[in-house]
């Protein structure tokens, strides 16, 4: 192969056919036509020699060689960017994106202290967030994001991944006013008959708390509500006869705007993952403009 010939921007197509194995869908993450994805994927196929996409039963599925190349393609994209930025970051010069992925109760407690130094510092740097619901690792092991915001554990890939500590978070059980439970103290037993809204951005099917409750006795949980993500979750809450289990600071927000109480989770439900992380992936950890932002963390959460 003379790789003087090869196009770079081949490399992009193919990484996003890889995620996305779909031409129109890739176009549109590109912003691209369908007929210029269609005449990239014929040039990366007789580039590498192999169809790289095949339909079957009326999708695309990776070829062998093109799920080989998945990782590799990731880590030689990040490596050419950090090249890059290598020679021209400068904060206050940067006209760069940075991506970064959370759900929203930890991304407003993460980034409001820190984008008026932003602003400051790198005018002209441009921040990409993402909190559209979605397993929350995926995005950081395929390369597509530099940063999540997450209180949960990555699954695999973990030794190339690093973190820092953030914050703690604690919960609260958030109900409408009008909820028979809303001025009293609660209790394991007084949650027995209750209702409660299950939020599962990640196709979580049971709620945070239900393994305590079933150890605590209550094996029948009611939950009328599920939700896949954090949209007018005040409004429903207020008018509704539903329990939520939120992080206290996403509480508070919604009881600014909405008719609703905020009481004390009772200590035997209390779960373990009130820490958020910041996670970033090996490849970019020697990244300049990541090694910047991650400075910039460390100087407003006071590790």
């Amino acid at each position: 192969m003379d790789i003087s010939k090869l196009d770079l921007n081949l490399l992009i197509v193919l990484k996003t056919l890889i995620r996305e194995r779909h031409i129109s869908n890739t176009a549109l993450t590109l912003n691209m036509s369908q007929s210029s994805v269609s005449r990239a994927l014929g040039k990366l196929r007789e580039l590498f020699n192999d169809p790289l996409l095949v339909r079957v039963s009326g999708q695309y599925e990776l070829t062998e060689k093109a799920a080989s190349l998945e990782s590799e393609l990731t880590d030689l994209l990040a490596m050419i960017e950090g090249m890059v930025n290598k020679q021209t970051f400068s904060p206050s010069r940067s006209t760069a994106t940075l991506k970064l992925f959370g759900l929203p109760p930890q991304m407003s407690v993460f980034i409001n202290p820190l984008i008026g130094e932003i602003r400051r510092r790198a005018p002209g740097l441009t921040l990409d967030i993402d909190s559209t619901p979605k397993p929350q690792f995926r995005g950081l092991i395929n390369g597509d994001v530099h940063f999540v915001v997450s209180g949960h554990s990555p699954d695999n890939a973990e030794d190339r991944i690093h973190r820092l500590p953030l914050f703690q978070r604690d919960f609260a059980l958030v109900m409408a006013q009008s909820h028979p439970l809303a001025n009293e103290e609660i209790t394991v037993g007084k949650l027995k008959n209750c209702h409660f809204g299950q939020i599962s951005t990640q196709g979580e099917s049971v709620l945070p708390i239900a393994g305590h409750l079933e150890n605590l006795g209550i094996t029948t949980i009611s939950t009328p509500i599920k939700l896949k993500h954090f949209y007018n979750i005040g409004g429903l809450i207020e008018n509704a006869d539903i329990i939520f289990h939120l992080p206290l600071h996403f509480a508070e927000d919604i009881a600014k705007t909405h008719d609703v109480a905020i009481r004390k989770v009772p200590a035997p439900l209390n779960i373990d993952y009130s820490q958020v992380y910041l996670y970033w992936h090996q490849r970019f950890h020697e990244d300049p403009l990541c090694q910047w932002f991650r400075k910039l963390v460390k100087s407003h959460f006071q590790f």
